[in-house]
């Protein structure tokens, strides 16, 4: 029985790709370690995507979206949050390329590459 949970269902969505991708990460890391998502300003786009394996949780700041086996798995900062509300986070992988894609339903263009939008 898998036992990951989606702590803010309204908040973000993550596929079972995705997931199963952190979790991959993950292995390789520090049994505390979680993936980071954070918006920062920059890109082509003017906001870009970071994602980043971290080992401290702001409690004042940081938001757990997923846990699994009541361990964090995905957190973002509570500015980033504003940025990606309501966003669906995917693992997509091809013959040239694997990464993490965001459909973000506020960003109103998007860079090729996938990793920075405009609002």
């Amino acid at each position: 029985m898998d036992k990951t949970s989606n702590k803010n269902d309204k908040i973000i969505s993550l596929s079972e790709t995705a997931i199963k991708q952190f979790k991959k990460i993950l292995l390789q890391e520090n049994s505390k370690s979680f993936v980071r998502l954070l918006v920062d300003s920059g890109g082509c786009s003017g906001f870009s995507y970071k994602f980043s394996v971290d080992k401290e949780i702001d409690n004042e700041n940081d938001v757990i979206l997923f846990t699994d086996k009541n361990k964090s798995l995905f957190v973002s900062d509570k500015i980033s949050l504003n940025y990606i509300k309501n966003s669906s986070i995917d693992w997509v992988e091809s013959l040239t390329n694997a990464q993490f894609t965001i459909s973000n339903p506020i960003a109103k263009s998007s860079c090729g590459c996938g990793s920075s939008f405009s609002i």
